[in-house]
């Protein structure tokens, strides 16, 4: 199957100005349940992923010491305080409080830097979840687990797996994902019922139907840690904007990309960071007056 190229035409013209009487209600608001104590970057940078996005409002449930880093680096977002478990996650005696404030949410983003808590939280936020949900990072891994059916739950799913946590889900190994992506990639949507973007050199986005498109942006300048953490977020914040998750999912494909072209070209390559890409998110809504 020979995906179809995500063009910059369709990114735009899905991405359409905001009008003059919105306010930030309009445009949604994101639940992030990301962050441990061993993995606080991944949060702040999954927050300002969905903020640059364009949410509405983002708010994100996490432990004390991450509350902190993501705050002193987007003030914009509202935060859930969390109790923490043994291992400096998210106690899963927060879920119940969690299920509460999904209820008033458009979008829900898990996964970032979770650690194990994933396992607990995935299984009963899913199950509650009427809204998209971006599962990411330690929310696959809970998944590949066991921990809960990627079946669960009301609300569309979208999946954003780099090779090896495919491999996982899959029980293959990473040069089998590899070997044939696209195929496999329109085969575990079908099966799945979900939208899944397979991460990697032009990152695949297939529908639940099996229909593919392939990225035409990006570099290698993405291949360090904390560039999926990015996508995740703005995934979710334009799910929470009102973007049909489809869509959402093949312009936040295309903008992450986009965003680390820019990157690349002012620092390189080499030297271009994850925490880059958010500014550069928003010259390019600049530049195309939006």
């Amino acid at each position: 199957m020979t995906p179809q190229p995500i063009t910059p035409a369709a990114v735009w013209q899905a991405l359409t100005p905001r009008p003059p009487q919105s306010h930030k209600g309009t445009f949604g608001r994101v639940l992030i349940a990301a962050g441990s104590a061993r993995y606080r970057g991944a949060a702040a940078l999954c927050c300002e992923g969905a903020l640059r996005a364009g949410a509405g409002i983002v708010t994100l449930a996490s432990v004390e010491p991450v509350l902190a880093l993501t705050l002193a680096r987007t003030p914009e977002c509202t935060l859930q305080p969390c109790t923490p478990d043994e291992e400096g996650g998210i106690s899963v005696e927060n879920l119940a409080a969690l299920r509460q404030t999904l209820a008033a949410c458009t979008a829900l983003v898990l996964g970032p830097g979770l650690g194990g808590a994933a396992g607990a939280l995935g299984a009963g936020l899913l199950e509650a979840a009427r809204c998209p949900v971006v599962l990411d990072a330690d929310g696959l891994n809970a998944a590949a687990g066991g921990a809960f059916s990627l079946k669960t739950g009301g609300g569309p799913l979208i999946l954003t797996p780099h090779p090896g946590e495919m491999a996982r889900l899959c029980g293959l190994t990473p040069a089998q994902v590899n070997a044939d992506r696209p195929a496999l990639a329109a085969r575990m949507a079908r099966e799945w019922g979900c939208i899944l973007v397979l991460k990697g050199h032009a990152t695949l986005v297939a529908a639940p139907d099996g229909v593919l498109w392939a990225n035409t942006t990006g570099n290698p300048g993405l291949a360090r840690g904390g560039s999926g953490d990015v996508l995740a977020g703005m995934i979710g914040g334009l799910c929470a904007a009102g973007l049909p998750p489809l869509e959402a999912a093949k312009c936040g494909v295309w903008l992450h990309g986009a965003a680390a072209d820019r990157a690349a070209a002012r620092l390189g390559q080499w030297g271009m960071l994850p925490s880059d890409l958010p500014a550069a998110l928003g010259e390019l809504f600049a530049e195309n007056s939006r």
